[in-house]
């Protein structure tokens, strides 16, 4: 019986980290947008092989998952590498430094404050100018922010949004795995031999969540496949008598957007994520 509080104490924290992990993961701000002169055509029926959606810019709190925890746990391992590979007296005063059982000065809080920087500083990093790149689709496939120009204006709101978003997600991350990082090693300070490792979930979890997410565009694509056939059968129903001809094919592609073009008269169509576009109709 002395057992039951400590285990219902591990699991109810597994359960909060658990949870925590999927919002941290799954967390996000979703930035509306606006088609120029689009409007639904009479396609949009119960037979429809796509339905309205309310298109939008998904902006992840921690798009890189749990990828700041690995890289910095894998940094902060560096010194005790080098200090054994070396025997340099630098990399083993380095290497007292950044241990949780016998850092130097402020003890373990060098550790956990240097781990929860550098979590955070990982999240928060990026190396793509993603805002230009989605301003340039924007433009391409004739949609805007509502009450943003298009343009520099654009831009200048789309890294607003990630910046903001990117800050408290590093925040929330760095928190969470300082936090599981702190009942790891007390974990193993009290329990010899015994550890739940609080990280590895942290992983373990983000790890499932990606899954999830490439099983689910990996089913989504048999019924993209089946819409673009089944657009052959729409657009006449769709288009002028002089605008039928229908045997398009894809000029460019993107992650957000797709470039449809007609063999035989250059019309130009747009497939986004909201639908597939063809001139002013949404099929």
């Amino acid at each position: 019986m002395s057992w039951c509080p400590y285990v219902l104490g591990l699991l109810g924290v597994f359960t909060l980290v658990t949870m925590w992990a999927v919002v941290v993961t799954e967390g996000g701000r979703k930035v509306k947008l606006q088609y120029y002169g689009f409007k639904l055509a009479s396609a949009a029926r119960d037979d429809s092989p796509i339905t309205e959606v309310e298109p939008y810019i998904p902006f992840n709190i921690n798009p890189a998952g749990m990828q700041p925890v690995l890289t910095t746990n894998y940094l902060l391992a560096v010194p005790t590498i080098l200090a054994s590979l070396l025997g340099s007296p630098f990399w083993e005063h380095v290497k007292e430094i950044l241990n949780p059982e016998s850092s130097i000065g402020a003890k373990p809080w060098v550790y956990y404050a240097i781990y929860a920087f550098f979590v955070f500083l990982f999240n928060i990093f990026d190396i793509a100018n993603l805002p230009k790149e989605i301003s340039d689709y924007l433009n391409k496939m004739g949609a805007r922010i509502p009450n943003i120009k298009p343009g520099k204006a654009t831009i200048e709101y789309l890294t607003k949004i990630q910046a903001s978003t990117r800050f408290w997600g590093g925040v929330l991350l760095s928190f969470l795995a300082t936090t599981s990082t702190i009942l790891d090693h007390y974990l193993r300070r009290n329990n010899a031999g015994f550890a739940i490792g609080f990280t590895s979930v942290l992983i373990i979890v983000g790890s499932i969540i990606e899954l999830r997410r490439s099983y689910q565009a990996y089913n989504v694509m048999p019924s993209l496949s089946k819409a673009l056939r089944r657009v052959e059968i729409s657009i006449p129903q769709i288009l002028s008598a002089d605008e039928r001809p229908f045997h398009w094919r894809i000029t460019q592609e993107g992650w957000f957007m797709d470039i449809l073009e007609c063999r035989c008269c250059g019309k130009r169509g747009k497939k986004v994520n909201a639908g597939l576009f063809i001139g002013r109709e949404q099929l």
